[in-house]
């Protein structure tokens, strides 16, 4: 049985049979003359009723819930996506990447050196290319000179002695010989000529602890570098030299070349001239 209302034209059908049996009936029973005014308001009532009938009908239309198909849920659409990250639990240790580590340098061997010296000690004095003790190559000679009074004494300048000017003597140490120009030292000669020969170090020496007195197998050992400058024929002396810090030091070996005889400290490649050979 169906049981949903009428609509559409079904509806104006139904309205309209129902309008014609209406009047129908109010004919048949139409009354006597005398109550005409009777039957137009049982007329206008019944229209009355029917226009109420089809707006009720709309009403009941929009009242009664139709068969239409519900709306189709809402599709939410996946958003992009965010790139993931990764956290780093705060116990987790933190690794540090150690920085790279410079290889090692090779170490130069280093220089040697001597402690401060005593004016009244020679032995502590050192030789270098440009200073013997407190004497400074380039210095006044008077200024340069002061000092050595307290180690050595003046030699008088004799011609009967082949002295030279500028000497200084001191008991169980090589001489010294201070050369100047313009009354500036230009160069030191220690164990100037005359000298006895020395088989132990003594008086001043270099950084290396080579001096007069001192072996050729210790000079040449201390002084890997050194070249030959001149020698006699007969190897009754030889010259050698070596670059020092400051300057060029010369050292002549004695008879046989078996000792250092003098040491040479100057610009000037040249030994002085012995006063007894002018």
């Amino acid at each position: 049985m169906n049981t949903e209302p009428p609509s559409g034209d079904d509806l104006q059908r139904m309205l309209v049979a129902m309008k014609r049996t209406v009047l129908t009936r109010a004919t048949e029973q139409r009354p006597a003359p005398r109550r005409r005014g009777r039957r137009a308001a049982i007329v206008i009532g019944v229209v009355a009723l029917l226009g109420l009938g089809i707006t009720g009908g709309g009403v009941a239309l929009g009242v009664i819930p139709q068969p239409f198909p519900a709306d189709p849920a809402p599709v939410s659409t996946p958003g992009p996506s965010e790139p993931a990250t990764t956290s780093t639990p705060e116990s987790a240790p933190v690794q540090e990447t150690p920085e790279p580590t410079a290889p090692p340098t090779r170490s130069t061997a280093p220089t040697p050196s001597k402690g401060p010296f005593a004016l009244d000690d020679p032995s502590s004095w050192t030789i270098s290319g440009d200073e013997v003790g407190p004497i400074a190559l380039g210095g006044a000679t008077e200024a340069e000179s002061d000092d050595l009074a307290q180690a050595y004494r003046l030699v008088p300048a004799t011609p009967s002695t082949c002295t030279a000017p500028g000497t200084w003597a001191r008991d169980g140490s090589p001489t010294l010989r201070i050369t100047e120009e313009d009354d500036r030292v230009t160069g030191v000669l220690i164990g100037a000529e005359g000298d006895s020969a020395r088989t132990t170090t003594a008086g001043p020496t270099t950084a290396a602890g080579i001096g007069v007195g001192s072996s050729s197998d210790a000079l040449r050992a201390a002084y890997p570098s050194l070249t030959e400058r001149i020698s006699t024929p007969d190897g009754s002396w030889s010259r050698w030299d070596v670059q020092l810090p400051g300057g060029l030091v010369s050292f002549q070996l004695g008879e046989g070349g078996a000792n250092v005889e003098s040491v040479w400290v100057s610009a000037e490649q040249n030994l002085p001239t012995a006063v007894c050979d002018l």
